[in-house]
């Protein structure tokens, strides 16, 4: 977990201390989420990847369909795929019409990996009550 109060009890400027805090926080609880799937084999760059299978009608998507509909950075889609191939979870195959194409469809094993992620990560919650998550919600969507 992060040092935060190095970060409150300094006497940087307050909206420095709210990026740095913002950021420390992202970051911890990004770990968290992490660390629920772990045995999952699945990273959440994955598991993104997997979500969005899991909601196109046939649940194939080309590779670059699926980078755009990463939240972000899709620099190491190819990794992840390969990864999520190997785990069966998805499979990859190259278009019939256009050799440079791939198609990528998630499989029953990538169904049943990608809700039981889901059916852990729901339970995660943020310390926060509603009225206060409300509120953060809000101040975030104007970033």
């Amino acid at each position: 977990m992060a040092k935060k109060n190095l970060i409150i009890d300094s006497d940087m400027p307050l909206d420095q201390k709210a990026l740095v805090l913002l950021l420390c926080t992202a970051q911890e609880q990004q770990m968290e989420m992490t660390r629920i799937i772990q045995d999952l084999n699945l990273s959440l760059a994955q598991l993104q990847m997997l979500h969005s299978l899991a909601q196109v009608p046939n649940g194939t998507l080309t590779v670059n369909q699926l980078k755009d509909f990463m939240v972000n950075d899709a620099s190491n889609v190819s990794r992840a795929l390969n990864k999520l191939v190997e785990a069966g979870y998805v499979t990859k195959e190259r278009s019939t019409t256009d050799q440079r194409t791939v198609m990528v469809t998630i499989t029953k094993d990538g169904h049943a990996a990608h809700e039981e992620a889901d059916r852990r990560l729901i339970k995660h919650r943020l310390p926060l009550s509603a009225a206060e998550t409300e509120t953060l919600y809000g101040l975030l969507a104007k970033l």
